[in-house]
């Protein structure tokens, strides 16, 4: 049976269960309700409803200030100065790191409530079990006491009617078989009542479709939680290289993020609310939920099991532990009598086949008698009871807050990124605000000037330049001086004028 806690170790409502369960509960006419868990009542489904439509208001909130903001923004097309764009992006920098720590958040509290629901998976699947193995013990016992030792009591009152001279002693024979059979009786209706209130408990399609949701829902979680931890770095990838498509990206999918976000907090707000009102009595709530057949006197034992209160099934184990010891004497008296009345060579084995079915029945009971007392069902009620109210119901919190943070910060950061792609045209678009203008405004009189020295320039009959004896250019190419004005606009003062200071007959006016 393993070491079990003691009687005293009884379940106890969670800090946290009693916050999220004093959180009011409205209906659709904003009248309050009682929050008794109660997964059937639609009135009640319909208060955890309006608690999860808050996040989805919020989501609405978000999207319309978003909205308004681009189109208030989106016709904007002055440049920014390079500090407002590096601002632009230390914050989003910033607040992207703050949203992965916030998904980190949900990965801790996505692996706290999977451990919690095995927890609870696994207790209810070995209270199945036991369940299921009373039931055999006691099916098996009745069988052996219907089907085995009445057909050999009859056998036995058969060879007992035949003729003998000491009526006496058949006469205390047959009040002896009588006693054996009446005493089986008893015991074989003990064991059905033992048997009958189980009938109807069976946890095995329960515990199939937690396995299976919770095989989906764990690592959906997880594989959901990865690609927003990929949506931001795409954007920190983005930030950093400079790129307006990877910022355009994350606006188009962040979202969509943003929507999911919101509508997980507002999913997770129900589910931890309905967790925290069931954790409150979760016994209360297996005795609504109990088969019919099932007395709540008995449920209430197995969860609750304090010192004091009588097993409801002891009193029939009891009985029928009484019955077989009864039969088992009268059957001592039967072999003694009818060995000395009778001499027929097919009697020693079937009394010697009653006595061994009796002590196995015998043997039944006691391990019957085990396998009912309340330890082992309490036990596995307490883990399962902790399990989802303290480790699943935390990681369900720890998922919530981790949605609602992710979800502001994932708005915040929609916001400032379309506010610096909106202004990432060209690499140089905000670095020629505070760029001086190295050429002063005569150059377009003295440009002037030096194109129509370069018209008297001479040349040769075949249309060059007669500029350097070395090197020829076609008049058709620009002047060298008109290419070093090309430069100043992307150079220094210092480069421009060294480049125009190497052309014959011009200079820069400093």
């Amino acid at each position: 049976m393993g070491d079990y806690h003691e009687f005293t170790d009884q379940y106890k409502v969670p800090v946290i269960a009693k916050l999220l369960h004093a959180l009011p509960h409205y209906n659709i006419t904003f009248h309050k309700i009682n929050s008794t868990f109660r997964p059937n009542d639609e009135i009640y489904l319909e208060s955890l409803g309006i608690l999860g439509s808050v996040p989805a208001a919020l989501l609405i909130v978000s999207l319309l200030g978003l909205l308004f903001y681009l189109m208030t923004r989106c016709c904007d097309r002055k440049p920014r100065p390079a500090h407002s764009i590096t601002s632009l992006k230390v914050a989003l920098s910033i607040v992207t790191v703050m949203c992965c720590a916030a998904i980190g958040l949900g990965l801790y509290g996505n692996d706290d409530l999977h451990n919690g629901l095995l927890e609870v998976l696994t207790a209810g699947r070995k209270v199945d079990n036991l369940v299921t193995t009373i039931r055999n013990q006691t099916h098996i016992l009745e069988n052996t006491l219907t089907n085995r030792i009445r057909p050999q009591l009859v056998e036995l009152a058969d060879i007992f009617d035949q003729p003998v001279s000491n009526q006496t002693a058949l006469s205390k024979l047959f009040v002896s078989l009588n006693i054996v059979q009446g005493n089986v009786t008893l015991a074989t209706n003990a064991a059905s009542d033992i048997r009958r209130p189980l009938m109807g408990i069976s946890m095995t399609h329960f515990l199939t479709r937690g396995d299976q949701w919770e095989l989906i829902r764990w690592p959906g979680t997880v594989a959901t939680l990865a690609l927003l931890l990929v949506l931001c770095a795409v954007l920190l990838v983005g930030v950093a290289r400079h790129s307006r498509c990877a910022l355009i990206l994350f606006s188009v999918c962040g979202l969509l993020a943003v929507t999911g976000s919101w509508l997980m907090s507002g999913l997770y707000l129900s589910s931890s609310v309905a967790v925290g009102d069931l954790c409150i009595s979760p016994a209360d709530f297996l005795v609504s939920t109990a088969p019919r057949d099932l007395p709540t006197n008995v449920l209430l034992h197995y969860t609750q099991c304090e010192p004091g209160h009588t097993n409801p099934f002891t009193q029939r184990l009891r009985e029928s532990q009484n019955s077989l010891n009864n039969a088992r004497s009268a059957m001592a008296t039967v072999m003694k009598i009818s060995l000395v009345l009778f001499k027929s060579s097919g009697l020693q084995p079937k009394l010697g086949a009653v006595n061994a079915d009796l002590n196995s029945s015998e043997r039944l009971l006691t391990q019957l008698t085990a396998l009912v007392d309340c330890k082992a069902v309490h036990h596995n009620f307490l883990a399962a009871a902790r399990g989802l109210c303290e480790g699943g119901l935390l990681g369900l919190v720890l998922m919530l807050i981790a949605s609602f943070i992710a979800a502001i910060l994932l708005t915040i950061m929609v916001w400032v990124d379309s506010h610096t792609w909106i202004y990432i045209r060209k690499r140089n678009d905000y670095a020629q605000v505070d760029e001086p203008s190295y050429i002063s405004h005569p150059a377009p009189q003295n440009h002037q000037q030096m194109m129509n020295a370069a018209r008297t320039l001479p040349r040769n009959h075949n249309g060059y330049v007669l500029e350097d004896p070395f090197v020829t250019r076609p008049a058709r190419f620009p002047p060298p001086f008109s290419r070093s004005l090309f430069l100043c606009s992307f150079s220094s003062r210092f480069l421009c004028s060294c480049a125009i200071s190497d052309i014959p007959g011009t200079s820069v006016r400093r």
